[in-house]
């Protein structure tokens, strides 16, 4: 198994008082290597507490994350930075892009922490340029991008280290519905080039594209559905249901 997330419980645990906020219980799941799973839920449902303690951001109270056969859980400190740096991509709806640097450079940073040599640098994004295509921008810099294209740059910035786990949170927000499909396309064409991807989404439409959609509510997994041979649209009405299902408290 590629990704085991074995009883997760995180508890809050207020500065001055004794009050408790639970914000994860019991959260059992597993994922396959070169999955494409979307985490959905209302707001407070415990998603990016979860998404957190999956990118090692947060550690749990309880349970253990299982990536490659590692308990991530149990890294030590002083060891996170170079182990998210070698497996772990990351894509936020904020770009987070350097506006003093080229497109290129932005895209560089992770190999530069690596000390990687520049022809190595090149040779990979020689691989992601044409499929993001963003070969037209790398001379650019990134104020001079509409929000589709920062998004896409930033895909390829999380991809240069050929991470294991790809976390997504919220990658859609800001754009707009041609640019938000363009995205999804594209993740839907890197998962099938093998890449597992995580997702965290408000929208049924991103979900729709993802292959299952986990439902957390009240730090619990809620419900699960698989998108099997469905079409995007077909998959979006169960999706609709479901979130339906969960706000109503069937």
């Amino acid at each position: 198994m590629f990704l085991e997330i074995n009883h997760l419980e995180k508890v809050y645990h207020t500065r001055f008082s004794k009050e408790q906020t639970r914000a994860l219980q019991d959260v059992d799941f597993k994922v396959e290597d070169g999955e494409f799973i979307a985490i959905m839920g209302e707001s407070g449902s415990g998603k990016t507490t979860l998404l957190n303690i999956l990118a090692t951001l947060e550690k749990p109270t309880k349970g253990s994350v299982i990536l490659g056969g590692q308990d991530i859980t149990k890294i030590k400190e002083n060891k996170l930075a170079s182990f998210r740096l070698h497996n772990l991509g990351f894509v936020f709806q904020d770009f987070n892009l350097l506006d003093t640097l080229s497109i290129r450079d932005n895209i560089f940073l992770p190999l530069v922490l690596e000390r990687k040599s520049y022809k190595e640098m090149a040779q990979r994004l020689d691989e992601l340029a044409p499929q993001l295509r963003i070969e037209d921008l790398l001379d650019k810099r990134p104020f001079e991008l509409s929000g589709g294209q920062k998004q896409r740059v930033a895909i390829a910035r999380s991809l240069m280290t050929k991470p294991q786990l790809l976390l997504a949170d919220e990658p859609t927000a800001a754009l707009d519905y041609r640019n938000s499909e363009d995205l999804l396309e594209l993740f839907e064409d890197i998962n099938l080039d093998g890449q597992t991807i995580l997702m965290v989404t408000h929208s049924a439409n991103a979900a729709s594209h993802a292959r299952r959609v986990l439902f957390i509510k009240d730090g619990r997994i809620f419900h699960q559905v698989y998108r099997g041979n469905k079409s995007t649209k077909e998959f979006g009405k169960d999706i609709s249901l479901a979130m339906s299902a969960l706000l109503g408290g069937e």
